[in-house]
C-alpha cells in the first residue's frame, strides 16, 4: 500500500451503494474498498460476494473500531445519518453522506461544525452537481452568456405507484417525503446556479395511503408528501418555481421527468436527465435547439471515468467518489461539503413551514460567515 492510498468504507449497502458509491470508488486507483457495514446479514453476505470484499460487519461501533478506515460513505436511512457521522468524525474519518444531511436543521449544523472541528473532509452526496449537463450550464450562467437570469423551472416527476416504498415514507426514518428525497437535490443545484433563495412559498400533499406492498401485506400508512411544489425568490431577484412527485407522469422516455430550465435576458437553456450529455438553448426570439456538452465538461478534471461508458444517465454519479477522494488527497474542502447539506435543510424547513401556515416564509440566511 502507497502513502497516497485511501482506505474508504461502505456504510448501507442498498441500492445507493451498489449504484453510485460502490462503483465510484472501485474506479479510483490507489482507493481500497477495506470493508462494508450493514444491518442486514443477508444483504451484506451478498454484497461480500459480489464485491469480492472480506471484512464485513453488521455493527457500526465494530467496524469503526476494527477497521479504523480513512474514509466513509453512509447510505443508510436519514435517521441514522446524525449517529453515523458523529461516530466516524470522532475516529477522525472522513465521510462522505447521503442526502437529506439530517433530519433538522440543528442536526446538520452539529454535524457540520463537528466535522469542521475535527478538520476532516466532509460532503453531502449531491450527485446531480455532477451531471454535465448541469456543470455546463453553470459555466453559462457564471460566464454571463445568459444574460440576466429572470426565471428558472425545476421539476423532478415520476411515478412509484401506490403502494409501500418502505422507510422513505414514514416521518420517523426519513423527515419529509418528497422534499427530502428529490427537492433536496433540485434545492442544492438550484443555488450553486443561481446563488441563495431568500423567500419561499409552497404546498404539500399526501396523495395515497401506501399502507400495502406491493404483496398485498398491510403496512402502516405512510405520513409524509407524495408531492410537494414551491415558488422561490432568489437574493438576485430570479423566481424560481419547482415542483416534485412520485405520482406524476413526466414526459420523458421511462415515464419519468427532470429538466432545469433557465431563462435569461439573452438566451434560454435546458437540462434534461435523460440526455445529460446534452442541453437545449435559444437565443431570445429563436427556438431551441440541441447542444452536445462540450468535452472539458462531461467529467470532473483527472475523474478517471470514461464518459462513453454505460448508461450516462448513471456514470455521471460515480464522478462524486472522485471528488470526495481528491478533497482528501488536495486537503482542501469537498463540493458539496456538509455546509451545503446544512444549507439545502434551511431552505427545506423553510418549504415545510410555509405549507403548513399557507404563507411566504423568508428563509435564514445561513452563511459561512456565522461560523
Amino acid at each position: 500500500m502507497n502513502s497516497n492510498t485511501v482506505r474508504v468504507g461502505l456504510i448501507g449497502l442498498g441500492g445507493v451503494c451498489s449504484a453510485v458509491h460502490y462503483p465510484g470508488f472501485s474506479r479510483i486507483p490507489d482507493v481500497e474498498i477495506v470493508g462494508l457495514c450493514d444491518p442486514d446479514a443477508d444483504l451484506l453476505a451478498k454484497r461480500q460476494s459480489e464485491w469480492g470484499i472480506d471484512t464485513g460487519y453488521t455493527d457500526a461501533r465494530r467496524f469503526f473500531q476494527e477497521v479504523k478506515p480513512d474514509a466513509v460513505a453512509i447510505a443508510v436511512p436519514n435517521i441514522h445519518h446524525r449517529k453515523l457521522v458523529l461516530r466516524a468524525i470522532e475516529t477522525g474519518c472522513h465521510v462522505l453522506c447521503e442526502k437529506p444531511l439530517g433530519m433538522t436543521v440543528p442536526e446538520t449544523v452539529e454535524m457540520y461544525d463537528a466535522a469542521r472541528a475535527a478538520d476532516v473532509r466532509h460532503m453531502t452526496a449531491f450527485t446531480y452537481r455532477f451531471v454535465p449537463g448541469i456543470t455546463y450550464i453553470k459555466s453559462l450562467v457564471d460566464s454571463g452568456a445568459l444574460g440576466d437570469i429572470r426565471h428558472a423551472r425545476f421539476q423532478r416527476l415520476q411515478d412509484w405507484g401506490e403502494t409501500s416504498i418502505g422507510w422513505r415514507q414514514y416521518k420517523e426514518m426519513a423527515g419529509t417525503g418528497e422534499l427530502g428525497d428529490m427537492g433536496i437535490h433540485r434545492l442544492d443545484f438550484a443555488e450553486d446556479l443561481l446563488g441563495p433563495i431568500r423567500s419561499v412559498c409552497s404546498a404539500m400533499k399526501r396523495l395515497v395511503p401506501r399502507d400495502h406492498t406491493k404483496d398485498g401485506v398491510a403496512c402502516e400508512p405512510q405520513d409524509v408528501e407524495d408531492w410537494v411544489a414551491w415558488i422561490s425568490e432568489f437574493e438576485s431577484g430570479t423566481t424560481g418555481v419547482f415542483e416534485m412527485g412520485k405520482l406524476t407522469k413526466g414526459r420523458g422516455p421511462d415515464g419519468g421527468h427532470d429538466v432545469c430550465e433557465i431563462n435569461g435576458s439573452e438566451a434560454s437553456v435546458v437540462y434534461q436527465l435523460h440526455t445529460p450529455q446534452a442541453i437545449l438553448i435559444a437565443p431570445q426570439g429563436e427556438p431551441y435547439t440541441k447542444r452536445t456538452v462540450p468535452d472539458e465538461f462531461l467529467k470532473r478534471p483527472g475523474s478517471p471515468r470514461d464518459p462513453a461508458e454505460g448508461d450516462p444517465v448513471a456514470t455521471f454519479r460515480y464522478d462524486q467518489a472522485w471528488e470526495f477522494v481528491s478533497a482528501i488527497r488536495e486537503g482542501r474542502d469537498c463540493m458539496p461539503s456538509f455546509y451545503h447539506g446544512m444549507r439545502s435543510q434551511v431552505v427545506a424547513d423553510s418549504i415545510v413551514e410555509a405549507a403548513t401556515t399557507r404563507r411566504w416564509v423568508n428563509v435564514p440566511q445561513w452563511t459561512k460567515s456565522k461560523k
